[in-house]
């Protein structure tokens, strides 16, 4: 019996820009087919998309990435699937290193590895490695280690023990399918590469702050009432998940506009204030705390 079969999934809306270089990423760089559901594009990226070899495109009316992913699921003929945003990446050695992996771990449902963050312009920013999945896979992620969406590597068929993405869920959607899957199975292996980039757009958090910390509550409180493992080992990882959430919003979403609101009106900034989630005051205090302290160092 030859390897497992292996396919790229690939939520596509006006992405003329970047998703030449992630189909290539998939294709010329790894030989990994590519699904691609067009979510109503406006921009001719399906067309181009059509004419590159190992891709496969279906089209539908704009629904959301979380419905064009879940009709990648269905629609796909693949063992394992990974989930590549139209713009991200893959590194070179990606498939080689799935299949040395399922090689060994034949009886695996789920391979994670590490990423590279890139900025707008390519330019690298971190790497992060994969989560360690201790003591549990479950807990692991629910504790908030990263897993990129194209740095995991799913068996098709356990779809349908964990389901699918929530379409009514717009932030931290990926989160809460992992954890899922997590639930439904614990036989998950570290990769150790870094082989998934994700590219960190500049500006797009901003405006989606509250919503973020919306969906990251919910999936948070919804996953530690799950029964898996002990309820206080739950609890005690949504407790650092919703920490690390509150403080990655507030520095990536409020930090920056709330110091450019700062420079131009106190009483505009005290209105941002107001409305900004109680859990995010303490974070703000420090900061402000540790800008005074930088300040008076400066002097």
């Amino acid at each position: 019996m030859g390897l497992p079969t292996l396919e790229a999934l690939t939520a596509s809306y006006n992405s003329a820009a970047t998703l030449p270089q992630t189909l290539t990423s998939a294709w010329d760089d790894n030989r990994i087919p590519v699904l691609l559901v067009d979510d109503g594009s406006t921009d001719g990226s399906a067309e181009d998309a059509e004419r590159h070899e190992g891709v496969r495109v279906l089209r539908q009316r704009n629904a959301g990435p979380s419905v064009a992913r879940n009709r990648a699921i269905m629609e796909s003929r693949a063992d394992f699937v990974l989930f590549l945003d139209s713009d991200d990446l893959l590194l070179p050695g990606y498939r080689e290193a799935f299949e040395a992996a399922v090689a060994a771990n034949s009886e695996a449902d789920v391979f994670i590895c590490g990423m590279q963050r890139i900025d707008d312009h390519g330019h690298p920013l971190d790497r992060r490695a994969a989560p360690s999945l201790q003591p549990t896979p479950f807990l692991s992620l629910l504790s908030a280690e990263t897993v990129p969406t194209n740095g995991i590597i799913v068996r098709r068929e356990l779809f349908a023990r964990s389901g699918l993405f929530r379409p009514g869920l717009h932030h931290a959607e990926d989160w809460d399918l992992w954890l899922r899957l997590a639930a439904a199975s614990d036989r998950w292996v570290r990769m150790d590469h870094t082989l998934a980039v994700y590219r960190q757009r500049g500006g797009s958090l901003s405006k989606n702050g509250r919503a973020m910390w919306r969906g990251i509550r919910q999936v948070a409180n919804a996953a530690a009432r799950l029964p898996i493992g002990e309820p206080g080992a739950r609890r005690v990882a949504a407790k650092r998940a919703l920490a690390d959430g509150a403080s990655y919003v507030y520095y990536n979403a409020f930090a920056q506009p709330l110091r450019e609101r700062a420079r131009v009106s106190v009483v505009g900034v005290l209105r941002d204030l107001a409305h900004m989630p109680l859990r995010f005051w303490p974070i703000l205090l420090g900061d402000v705390a540790r800008s005074a302290l930088r300040q008076s160092r400066n002097h």
